[in-house]
């Protein structure tokens, strides 16, 4: 996009010590959006079709992108209290959060820490948990076609460049490299999951909309099934013919289930057949 067609802006914010960057795009309800272990930090095409409806904050994590204060950060609760402060930083009350697997996971614990910051949640492809039968698959991959392979229903889909590097000639690599570097820190052991977090979702009473893709090879639909289970107040959505990368992968009905459920409050429960 050039200048004269930018539809965001890239704010320079620091938290507790952490330099942050955070696209903001569009105007109306703010909506914070929380990315993956992937590391969306650039101004995707879902964050473009949630900005006609919302203004959407996408900061990149401590580590990922061009953020800092990865020193600070040494697991996943250090994470959720950055989110913490960059909330009371702006002054948010009663947001909608919208968090993807590494994202989904880390806005769960800042609403079971903070509850009152976190109007709705909704919750795509989320990690957390670790689910007897269904472990969660191997992310650490130095193998571009492989990893396709793991979070792409079809690794050959045009959205899949979209996404993330497929070469390592790719300019993107090194932002790539980055963002697993900095996964590691909050999710390598215990492997993308919070042992104590089982026992305190009842806490989260924010309404909570689930999207998971049928075919997550990543994470299995079974661990979107457990939070459908387990928190308080939550609605299973299972898109077909979807692997992990749902916002990529289905990003018309992504961005639908967000303003319906944020904006109108409906979210539609989809069980397994």
């Amino acid at each position: 996009m050039s200048a004269s067609t930018k539809s965001f802006e890239t704010q320079k914010l620091e938290i507790a010590g952490k330099k942050i960057d955070m696209n903001v795009g569009g105007t109306g309800t703010p909506l914070m959006y929380l990315h993956s272990a992937g590391g969306e930090t650039d101004w995707m095409p879902f964050h473009e079709d949630l900005s006609k409806h919302f203004q959407v904050h996408a900061p990149a994590h401590p580590g990922f992108g061009m953020s800092t204060g990865l020193e600070q950060i040494e697991d996943i609760h250090d994470m959720a209290w950055h989110y913490v402060d960059l909330f009371e930083q702006l002054g948010w009350r009663q947001v909608p959060v919208v968090g993807f697997s590494l994202g989904a996971w880390i806005a769960l614990e800042v609403a079971i820490l903070r509850p009152e910051l976190i109007s709705k949640l909704v919750l795509v492809a989320a990690a957390g948990v670790r689910i007897d039968g269904a472990p969660i698959a191997e992310l650490f991959l130095s193998d571009f076609k492989k990893a396709q392979e793991l979070v792409f229903y079809d690794p050959e889909s045009p959205v899949v460049k979209v996404a993330m590097p497929l070469t390592l000639d790719d300019s993107r690599v090194l932002m790539w490299m980055r963002a697993l570097e900095a996964t590691a820190k909050v999710g390598r052991n215990p492997y993308l999951h919070d042992p104590k977090l089982p026992r305190h979702l009842h806490r989260i009473r924010c309404p909570v909309q689930i999207i998971w893709g049928r075919n997550d090879k990543l994470i299995p639909l079974a661990h979107g099934e457990y939070y459908a289970e387990h928190l308080p107040d939550a609605n299973l959505s299972v898109l077909e013919q979807c692997g992990h990368m749902v916002p990529f992968e289905k990003k018309e009905e992504f961005v639908e289930a967000v303003i319906d459920f944020v904006s109108f409050g409906r979210g539609e429960r989809r069980t397994p057949a």
